[in-house]
Formats: C-alpha cells, sequence, structure tokens
C-alpha cells in the first residue's frame, strides 16, 4: 500500500513539474515570437521585477545547494547560471503571456501554439535529462 502511495505522490509531482514546465516553456517561446515581431512594449517598467525574480533564483539556487553540501564552487557557479537563465525565462515567459492577452490573433493563429508547445515539452525533456545528468559531464575528463 505504501509503495503504491508513494508511486502515486511521484507521478504527481513529476506530472505537476512537467505541466509547469512545459506551459514556462511555451510562454516563453511566445515571448520569443513577441520579440521578433516588435510587439514588447514598455518593458522597462517591468525589468525590476524580473531581476527581482532572477534574485530570489539565485539565493535559492544557494541555499538548496548549500543544503546538500555541494562545494563552494559548484554552488556559485551553478546559482549564477540558474539565476540568469531564470531571469531570461521570466522576462520572455511573462512578456509571452502579455503579448498572448494582447494580440491572441498572432498566437492562436493556424496551430502555431501547438507547435511551441511541442516544443516547450521537448525543451523540459531536455531540461530534466540535464538536470538529473549534469555531474556526468562535469566530472568527465579527456
Amino acid at each position: 500500500m505504501a509503495d503504491s502511495e508513494s508511486r502515486r505522490e511521484f507521478l504527481r509531482r513529476v506530472v505537476l513539474v512537467i505541466g509547469g514546465c512545459t506551459i514556462g516553456l511555451t510562454a516563453a517561446f511566445v515571448g520569443v515570437l513577441a520579440v521578433l515581431s516588435g510587439e514588447i512594449q514598455s518593458v522597462s517598467s517591468r525589468v525590476p521585477w524580473y531581476l527581482v525574480g532572477g534574485a530570489l533564483l539565485f539565493v535559492a539556487t544557494i541555499v538548496l545547494l548549500d543544503e546538500n553540501d555541494a562545494d563552494g564552487r559548484t554552488i556559485i557557479v551553478s546559482a549564477l547560471v540558474v539565476s540568469v537563465v531564470g531571469f531570461g525565462l521570466l522576462t520572455l515567459a511573462v512578456e509571452g503571456i502579455r503579448f498572448a492577452i494582447m494580440r491572441p490573433e498572432l498566437v492562436f493563429v493556424s496551430q502555431l501554439v501547438l507547435y511551441l508547445f511541442a516544443a516547450g515539452l521537448i525543451g523540459t525533456g531536455v531540461g530534466y535529462w540535464a538536470l538529473r545528468h549534469w555531474r556526468e559531464f562535469s566530472t568527465a575528463g579527456p
């Protein structure tokens, strides 16, 4: 019974993570579409909020990795990478959502959103794989 319960909990968490990441990446891809179409306006007023999000990711990564007894170099490099990538993804995702709300005819045209969703799902899979196996590549010698 406990094994079945833990399996359900694991599946629930995986589905939530995959779903959340895929939706976030899809929104970020829509944000790229907004940038390419020149539709992003007055973004400078929102940049401080995006910076706060990146800073929160920086601190959260430090705390999380420090709790797992990672070495100092790994912690600071990982925190920098996560915060910079997180800042970019947060910026693009929020701008993508704004763009989809303001110009739905450009996002939901034909099946474009399905292509972007598929790309988000593939990106989630690659990201999941990279998080699970990054040590295999960081410790590999020449």
